[in-house]
């Protein structure tokens, strides 16, 4: 094999120029930017950057992200991507061309992971239809995520890293896909994507998960739910509402006016168009103080007709295991089925 003097040499230039340089990468062990070059070699930016080119173009350095370069042995070392660790999760996103650019713009709705990956760098894998999976990178081989004012992540790739015949069908109109990460390798939980408007959220989402499927509502869907459990092929929106009462004596029971009240009603018009769309069940978690108020029982008995179902919790102790239990045994039941009407006990844990 050829000494790195010798290719220089065949290349028309003066080793005395090129090896100082040869010798800074291996002795530095890491990828140098042209102005960290050139101030470990006290030369001018001009000189260490056609000195770089130079040695990219004889093979002996890699040009990568962000104007760093190294050594070409150790290129490997950077861009390869790690062993999958942990679950892979599908987070709802979208997808689209940035106006007078080579590239595409990728948007990941969800803010929790915003707030763990904000900075970070990342590698976008095609992985079929619309799904694309994203792997831990580094500044040196991947693309930084962004977390955007929206409480979304964005992320600009180039087009010839997607498939030309998925690049054909995109414009500057946004295609909604599902971005799949992987938990571990992002250091992130069920838990914490779903606990994007409470932690109840993702304290039921994580129980649920040990029995089915579930899934967050795409960005533009007109309905109202905090997760989507999916089992023995019946969809479920499940709506947590934690409203409490401040002042219980000063609250009157016959009530249904104020703005507690109608965040209530404003969830069962959601389940009731859902209902009447998709023909599937739908459960609302409410704080039990709601329990024995005499106008919800009546809305409770008139909500059977399009299979929802109440479920009162005080939000304490083991309450996501025992709320997730019970929806569990709900779809496994004639209580959930296309045929059978909800049975008219209301359900406190």
């Amino acid at each position: 094999m050829k000494d790195y003097k010798t290719i220089i040499k065949e290349g028309g230039k003066d080793p005395k120029f090129y090896l100082p340089v040869i010798e800074l990468f291996e002795k530095e062990k890491a990828p140098l930017s042209i102005k960290e070059t050139a101030n470990h070699l006290n030369i001018s930016y001009s000189s260490a950057k056609q000195r770089l080119h130079k040695l990219v173009k004889l093979k002996i350095l890699q040009g990568m992200k962000r104007g760093f370069y190294c050594l070409l042995q150790e290129a490997s070392n950077y861009t390869k991507t790690k062993k999958i660790k942990g679950k892979l999760v599908f987070l709802n996103g979208c997808i689209r061309i940035m106006n007078s650019s080579n590239n595409v713009w990728i948007t990941v709705y969800n803010s929790k992971f915003g707030e763990f990956v904000n900075g970070q760098y990342c590698n976008v894998c095609y992985f079929e239809r619309d799904k694309f999976i994203i792997r831990k990178s580094n500044q040196f081989a991947g693309s930084k995520l962004y977390f955007l004012i929206s409480k979304s992540v964005g992320i600009s790739i180039s087009r010839k890293l997607i498939p030309e015949e998925f690049v054909s069908k995109l414009s500057n109109k946004v295609i909604q896909i599902k971005i799949g990460i992987y938990l571990d390798e992002w250091n992130i939980s069920i838990k914490d994507l779903f606990s994007t408007e409470s932690e109840k959220e993702g304290e039921l989402a994580e129980e649920l998960d040990k029995l089915g499927e579930i899934d967050k509502k795409k960005k533009f869907e007109d309905f109202k739910a905090d997760i989507i459990f999916t089992k023995n092929n019946i969809k479920v929106p499940i709506e947590i509402t934690n409203t409490n009462l401040a002042s219980k004596g000063r609250f009157k029971q016959g009530r249904k006016s104020g703005i507690k009240s109608a965040l209530i009603f404003s969830r069962l018009y959601f389940f009731i168009k859902w209902y009447l769309i998709n023909k599937s069940p739908t459960v609302l978690i409410l704080n039990k103080d709601w329990e024995n108020f005499k106008w919800l029982q009546n809305e409770q008995e008139f909500m059977k007709k399009f299979k929802c179902k109440i479920i009162f919790t005080d939000f304490q102790n083991n309450w996501a295991k025992k709320v997730s239990q019970e929806i569990n045994r709900l779809t496994k039941s004639s209580l959930f089925n296309k045929t059978t009407q909800l049975g008219s006990k209301s359900s406190s844990i």
